[in-house]
């Protein structure tokens, strides 16, 4: 691993270099700050906490396959987090419930939190909304499964570095001011959020963000030298701070740290660190994956499964036994999955489309399964339309929302035993 940063790229990030002491940082914003309005406090009993670490607790706890709520409490409408903004009904028990007895055992909740954010500087999120992230998180718990909530599209930069969210790399790395302001409702977030559930048990687990990029999806430049990547490391390194200073489960509360856009690449690339923790071995790292692109997102392929695709997946997942299950720090695949293609007009592809998706989920999920990896479907709710088709379970029942859908969650659960 590297023992140095670009330090000197521009003055915010003098205040940080992955080769100083944790007694030797200087911050560049005020992490002791008090909000003139108070903090929403949760009054749910303290639950205890397990000493495992975290890749014991993945292995004790059988957390080998999760699913996505996605397209939901992360969806937005108009710079406001909408629920159902995206075609989707609010998330109810019966789909937990559902998602728990189909064999998953990890729920990933993605939360968008744009348009319940106050001004600055406080930055306060509205006590109606946490609630309602608060009541989902307790449809997981009650359902049996382990989750995962995290900022999600307020992260949100499209092609081209149009930014649909606030927490933006683009934004950060173009002034020492911009940095500045970034970087400190980021940290008024993630002071709220563990402070509101900082009582919960080590079945909640906090992710510090979503595929974080400038526009290129991590297409850019690998070198070392793009300040992009040492904003994202420096994120992960408050983030994880912010959360152990609000105490209570949050001491040794199990964290996710993605890397760069959460791209392998750059997840498995020496310019990407985890960050230093007061609690050692309670981090968890996550990448997403859907390669090719033309074919699990785009629809622009309709086949799979050559000698090459299936290389590609052994030569993208096996850096991380090396560079991390072999040293004990579990690795998640935050969201991969294959969009459902429809040919109306050419059944003939269309069967084939249907075949590579299976062959592509069996292999992804056996491939992961090999190297120690745990996979997370993305389910978007879609079975129709123009858009991505991710959808696998009916949102009002919990059950599957078709024969092919049934084959493909048992295919999944089946290839990780």
């Amino acid at each position: 691993m590297k023992k140095f940063l670009l330090c000197l790229l521009f003055p915010v990030l003098l205040a940080f270099c992955h080769s100083a002491s944790v007694s030797q940082i200087k911050e560049v914003v005020d992490l002791s700050y008090k909000p003139k309005v108070p903090d929403t406090k949760n009054d749910y009993a303290l639950e205890p906490m397990s000493d495992k670490t975290a890749f014991d607790y993945f292995r004790d706890e059988g957390l080998l396959v999760g699913w996505n709520i996605g397209n939901t409490l992360d969806a937005y409408v108009s710079g406001r987090a909408s629920e159902t903004g995206w075609g989707n009904p609010k998330i109810n028990q019966a789909l937990l419930d559902g998602v728990k007895k189909a064999g998953f055992n990890l729920v990933r909740i993605p939360v968008t939190w744009i348009g319940y954010i106050g001004p600055a500087p406080d930055y306060h999120i509205n006590e109606k909304y946490m609630e309602r992230v608060a009541e989902v998180v307790a449809m997981a718990h009650k359902a049996g499964l382990k989750a995962i909530i995290n900022l999600h599209h307020d992260g949100s930069t499209v092609d081209g570095g149009r930014d649909n969210g606030w927490l933006s790399v683009n934004k950060a790395r173009a002034s020492g001011d911009g940095y500045k302001e970034v970087t400190f409702k980021f940290v008024r977030m993630w002071k709220q959020i563990a402070t509101y559930f900082k009582n919960y048990g080590d079945w909640l687990i906090f992710e510090s963000m979503n595929e974080i990029h400038d526009g290129n999806w991590g297409w850019g430049s690998e070198s070392v030298q793009n300040p992009q990547y040492d904003i994202v490391n420096e994120w992960n390194r408050l983030f994880t701070k912010v959360v152990r200073d609000t105490g209570s489960n949050n001491a040794t509360r199990f964290l996710v740290i993605p890397g760069y856009c959460t791209v392998a690449k750059h997840t498995v690339a020496n310019y990407f660190w985890l960050p230093p923790d007061s609690a050692p071995n309670r981090q968890i790292v996550t990448f997403h994956y859907y390669e090719p692109s033309e074919f699990c997102i785009d629809g622009k392929r309709s086949t799979w499964g050559t000698d090459s695709d299936k290389q590609r997946v052994e030569n993208d997942f096996a850096p991380f036994k090396g560079k991390f299950i072999d040293n004990n720090i579990p690795v998640i695949i935050g969201e991969t999955g294959a969009a459902l293609q429809l040919y109306p007009n050419d059944k003939a592809v269309e069967a084939q489309a249907r075949q590579s998706r299976i062959n592509y989920l069996t292999h992804v999920f056996v491939t992961a399964k090999k190297y120690g990896l745990v996979p997370i479907y993305w389910d978007n709710g879609a079975t129709r339309g123009n858009g991505e088709k991710f959808g696998l379970f009916d949102r009002m029942t919990g059950q599957a929302n078709s024969a092919d859908s049934s084959v493909l969650i048992n295919i999944m659960i089946n290839s990780v035993k």
